[in-house]
């Protein structure tokens, strides 16, 4: 029987051989343990019950360092292996399966735009988009966050564009395991909300009902913080997340070493880092350990960027540029490797012109709300630093505009 060619048939054949591609790129080149943090993580909640990440003086310090999902998820993968082989491998397998279900997921996102033909399109390069693959071999959450955020977006689309049948339980679900996923989507999701209202203030009822649910049930989770550190947050990393993008080094990528009290004596000795240093190691075991350890990192950060303002707001532009774009000056190994670069840097060229290209459209809310969402966390996560990985965030977007710049050309220079 001969298979008939048609755009869903495409979608499908993208969707296997995807599948089966990352499989065998996972098979071979995966990461062989837990990277430092989730060790940590993982080896605290297992043997002491406790979500921690720092040990002082034998004390286990509740923590909120990490947003808790993926440790959850690295739990449940583990539990699941019964001890009967490596659970990172059923972990890498997990990561497989939400990235394929991601394909599905960015064809829906594209076909808000485009028709299904230049949909395709679209998904072939997001499924096999190198940073997007490799993402599946790596201990990080980068495979789960692209998952929940294109469901997200998908959602908000379609709130946008007033569809009809919306499960209000499953987009609040949605909106839980983002913010337990990364610390900077409460941004996106009280822009998105405002969004939605500025677009259409009947919608006002459906936002409060989403924010007042979202947090009756996080609500457990912020109060065990509060009893902790005397604060309502989520994630507890601001300070030196700020602190570790704008020091006195002033690179893109940050500052590597994440100064864990165990192993202070590695510490890199760096004449500018003593008063730090010392502040750091003043610190008492409690549990407001990690809070007032955080401060101190903020207050640094922000001591830094008032003594040379010019300086650090050179920075943030280049931090912009590298996110979009690349790091021209990156000391992260393979960052310069060919399957990086050249991916990379074609799609961010032809996102930006097809971000010119889009604006030329008529009205489309969509449209706005999505340019909105992109340079929200452009913006937003360059105020700290730029990681090859963070491209994951924006990575969607930048493919969406790409589209946009290959229809011109397409039409342009090549249909006749």
């Amino acid at each position: 029987m001969i298979m008939i060619i048609t755009n869903k048939n495409i979608l499908k054949l993208i969707l296997c051989s995807s599948f089966v591609f990352k499989i065998i790129f996972v098979f071979f080149f995966h990461g062989k343990n837990l990277t430092n943090e989730w060790s940590i993580l993982l080896y605290n909640l297992e043997n002491f019950k406790i979500f921690s990440y720092y040990v002082i003086e034998g004390q286990n310090i509740p923590s909120s360092y990490m947003p808790p999902l993926y440790l959850i998820f690295l739990f449940i993968s583990k539990v699941l292996s019964f001890n009967l082989f490596n659970f990172i491998y059923l972990t890498y397998f997990f990561q497989v399966v939400l990235s394929t279900f991601s394909v599905l997921f960015f064809f829906r996102f594209c076909n808000y735009f485009f028709d299904e033909k230049l949909s395709n399109v679209g998904v072939a390069i997001f499924a096999f988009f190198p940073l997007l693959v490799f993402s599946n071999a790596i201990i990080s959450s980068a495979s789960v966050q692209i998952f929940f955020y294109l469901l997200f977006f998908n959602y908000l689309i379609e709130i946008i564009i007033d569809k009809k049948k919306i499960n209000n339980f499953l987009f609040i679900a949605i909106i839980i395991c983002c913010l337990f996923l990364r610390g900077e989507f409460l941004i996106v999701l009280f822009l998105s909300l405002f969004f939605v209202i500025a677009n259409n203030r009947k919608k006002i009822k459906f936002v409060f009902i989403v924010l007042i649910s979202t947090f009756i049930i996080i609500s457990p989770y912020l109060i065990r913080n509060y009893i902790n550190t005397n604060s309502f947050h989520i994630v507890n990393v601001t300070g030196y997340a700020l602190w570790k993008g704008n020091n006195h080094f002033g690179k893109v990528e940050g500052f590597h070493d994440p100064l864990h009290p165990r192993s202070r004596k590695n510490w890199p000795k760096v004449d500018q880092f003593y008063n730090l240093y010392e502040k750091l190691d003043s610190l008492e075991a409690s549990k407001r350990y990690e809070k007032e350890r955080d401060q101190i990192f903020l207050n640094e950060a922000i001591n830094n960027i008032l003594e040379d303002k010019k300086k650090y707001f050179i920075l943030y532009i280049k931090k912009i540029i590298s996110y979009f774009f690349i790091d021209q000056k990156s000391s992260i190994i393979n960052y310069y490797n060919f399957f990086h670069i050249f991916p990379n840097l074609t799609i961010a060229i032809l996102a930006a012109s097809g971000i010119f290209l889009s604006c030329a459209k008529k009205k489309d809310t969509k449209l706005l709300y999505i340019l909105t969402m992109m340079f929200s966390l452009i913006f937003l996560i360059s105020i700290f630093y730029i990681l090859p990985r963070y491209k994951i965030s924006i990575i969607n977007f930048q493919i969406l505009f790409a589209l946009f710049s290959l229809d011109y050309i397409y039409k342009k220079f090549i249909k006749k």
